[in-house]
């Protein structure tokens, strides 16, 4: 016979994991607080690693994800390469601002988790020098294309629609951190993109001039799109791994509006909360403790 006092208690010792199971089932993640900071890898004058350092910090986030692959960062932190300081003083090696920003960050916080998000490019280095040296051809035999009147009336006002916002686009890059990211710039930046997809290429592949450059401009354009869909991805699995936390997305400002308008899509709501970097300095999270 088991008396009741016990039996009691037998009861509640059941009940209670089936109450906490069923809680968790229903139980809703909350929302990451996502701030995505738009950079110049190469910075300038007022866009240096001590300005992205304090932006960083002023942040204060629990998972920094960075425009690099898993070559570069391993186990939530840039992998360590002896030397690399020095080098970056004398000027030898000349690592993104982010990367050295990010680095400091982490060895005065050593809970933060980095992680990468880019896809991995063999010969990274080479594989940029490459494209920026044939990205200021294309632009040089766009221009004389222009220049000698070879574009029909309706084209020659597109083409210089199209330099006026690229040229504003690039004065922007000479700026701070903050103008950067002014949620204006997005539009700007579509804008750029969606010329490129369609009116950009289409002159490339019609014109002799710049029929060279066709291949190379198309599998560019291919690469980007396929480049930004691996980026979506690998985003969204650390905003599923991650609940209530303050995430920064540090990235080239031109991949900045692909990954806004992904992470404002519906389905991502329970997951993300986006806030500008204007709001996030403005109102910097309270710590936990």
């Amino acid at each position: 016979m088991v008396y009741k006092p016990y039996f009691k208690l037998i009861i509640y010792l059941l009940l209670v994991p089936c109450l906490l199971f069923t809680s968790s089932i229903h139980a809703e993640p909350s929302p990451n607080r996502v701030i995505i900071i738009g950079t110049k890898h190469n910075g300038n004058k007022k866009l240096t690693v001590k300005s992205m350092y304090n932006v960083i910090k002023r942040i204060n986030p629990d998972l920094i994800l960075m425009e690099l692959d898993s070559t570069i960062i391993s186990n939530c932190s840039i992998n360590k390469v002896w030397g690399a300081q020095t080098a970056e003083w004398l000027g030898i090696w000349k690592n993104p601002v982010e990367y050295r920003a990010v680095r400091k960050f982490q060895k005065q916080n050593k809970l933060v988790c980095v992680s990468p998000f880019d896809v991995y490019i063999p010969n990274r280095k080479t594989y940029i020098a490459y494209n920026r040296a044939m990205e200021k051809s294309h632009q040089e035999a766009l221009s004389n294309v222009y220049l000698q009147g070879l574009l029909n009336g309706p084209e020659s006002a597109e083409y210089e629609k199209y330099t006026e916002i690229n040229n504003a686009f690039l004065q922007v890059l000479d700026s701070s951190l903050l103008q950067m990211n002014r949620a204006s710039l997005t539009d700007t930046i579509e804008n750029i993109l969606y010329r490129e997809k369609h009116f950009i290429r289409r002159l490339t592949l019609q014109y002799p001039a710049l029929q060279p450059y066709g291949n190379w401009y198309n599998a560019q354009l291919d690469f980007w799109d396929e480049r930004s869909a691996v980026i979506n991805k690998k985003i969204w699995d650390q905003l599923n791994a991650n609940s209530n936390k303050t995430i920064v997305i540090v990235t080239g400002l031109l991949h900045k509006a692909d990954i806004e308008n992904f992470l404002q899509k519906k389905e991502l709501a329970a997951l993300c909360k986006l806030i500008t970097l204007e709001s996030a300095l403005s109102n910097p999270p309270v710590p936990d403790f």
